[in-house]
This record gives structure tokens, C-alpha cells and sequence, in this order.
């Protein structure tokens, strides 16, 4: 479920609403195209969060509250949130997890795209784009895919520096077992048809 909505006072496009995320992440790549003077704005923070390679944890740069605003001019809802900074890509902009859900007192539909909460003027009905859910789930792939990949990188490097220089040799090349025989190593023998031409060939070290 990917939605636009007003991130202090900015509208912002592709912000994934993540009810299973127990953290509100917002990306410094955002703040920097909101004109933002983030680094002054931030509270340093020691906890991490996963999810973004499997088994590895991210460090965010700090938390920063921001105001959310839902809806239109004639009904709409803001609140203040608490985002954890995150310096790294993503296909999103920001992402709304379970705290922010709370605090909307809102409740997303995703087989729907559809979030839903109370409004000063009824309740609020914000519809997400199939298409743009789409594209932010191949993006999101592909950006995983590569943070892997670069991580298993990172981990045989790591490891190539601390092995032993012995342990870096490469191992002589083993004879190919199916490679074929030499000449001294076999011999032909008559079939007993009486024609000379029709001959098998066999080790030359069996037995008579």
C-alpha cells in the first residue's frame, strides 16, 4: 500500500504504509530533497533495525519528528511522528509503520489499497495506485538483491584478509581421471573371427 501525503508541509510520493513494521523510517535522500537541515534536527539513537538484508542490521543516522497530514483541505488529519533516519537507497520515501497507524487510529485494507481513519468531518478514505505498488516492489527487489550481493562481497573480502597466506594457495591440479589412456598403457587382441581387422582394445596390464 503506496500513498502521497504531506510530510511537514511538503507533499511526498511513495510512502509505504507497513503494518508490520514496528518502526516509522524516513530516508535521508528525502530530507535532503525537502530542503531540509536534517542533521541539526536529529536525536542521536542505538537501535537498530533489520529487514533490509537478511540478517544484517542498519544503524539509522538518528530520530527526527515531522507533521503527517492525511486528507484534503476540507477534511483532513495531522499529527506529529517520529521517524527513524535511514541512510540508504530504497524505493520509498518514507515508510508508516505500526506506531504512526496507531497514532492515525488508522486501518489499512491492502488487498484493497485502501487506508482508512476518523476525520474531523467523517472518515478519511485514501486509495493507493496498483501501479506504483508494483513498480516499488520490483525496485525494492532489485535494491535488495544487490545490498546482498555486495555484502557477500564485503564478507570474503573480510575473510581473505584473515586467512593465513598458506590457506590462500591453490591446490595442484589433480590428474583427470577420465582422461584418455596412453599408448603403453594398452593393447589390442584378436576376436577369434578370423578377421584381423576386428581387434578389442584392453589394458595392457590384465593378466593372461
Amino acid at each position: 500500500l503506496v500513498l502521497d501525503l504531506t510530510i511537514a508541509g511538503m507533499t511526498i510520493t511513495k510512502v509505504l504504509i507497513d503494518g508490520g513494521a514496528g518502526l516509522n523510517i524516513i530516508f535521508s535522500d528525502t530530507l535532503r530533497k525537502m530542503g531540509l537541515e536534517f542533521a541539526e534536527m536529529i536525536t542521536p539513537t542505538s537501535v537498530p533495525f533489520y529487514r533490509r538484508v537478511p540478517g544484517k542490521a542498519a544503524m539509522p543516522l538518528g530520530q527526527i519528528t515531522l507533521s503527517v497530514t492525511f486528507g484534503t483541505p476540507t477534511n483532513y488529519r495531522t499529527e506529529f511522528i517520529k521517524f527513524e533516519v535511514a541512510d540508504f537507497e530504497s524505493s520509498y520515501h518514507a515508510i508508516l509503520g505500526r506506531p504512526a497507524l496507531a497514532k492515525f487510529m488508522a486501518i489499512p485494507h491492502y488487498p484493497y489499497l485502501l487506508l482508512k481513519m476518523p476525520g474531523p468531518n467523517g472518515i478519511l478514505s485514501l486509495r493507493g495506485n496498483l501501479k506504483c505498488t508494483f513498480d516499488c516492489n520490483v525496485q525494492t527487489i532489485q535494491i535488495a538483491a544487490k545490498a546482498q550481493a555486495a555484502n557477500g562481497r564485503e564478507e570474503i573480502a573480510t575473510v581473505t584478509v584473515e586467512m593465513n597466506p598458506e590457506e590462500l594457495e591453490i591446490p595442484a591440479k589433480r590428474p583427470n581421471i577420465l582422461a584418455p589412456p596412453k599408448e603403453a598403457d594398452i593393447k589390442q587382441i584378436d576376436l577369434g573371427t578370423g578377421d584381423p581387422s576386428k581387434t578389442a582394445t584392453i589394458s595392457a596390464h590384465l593378466s593372461a
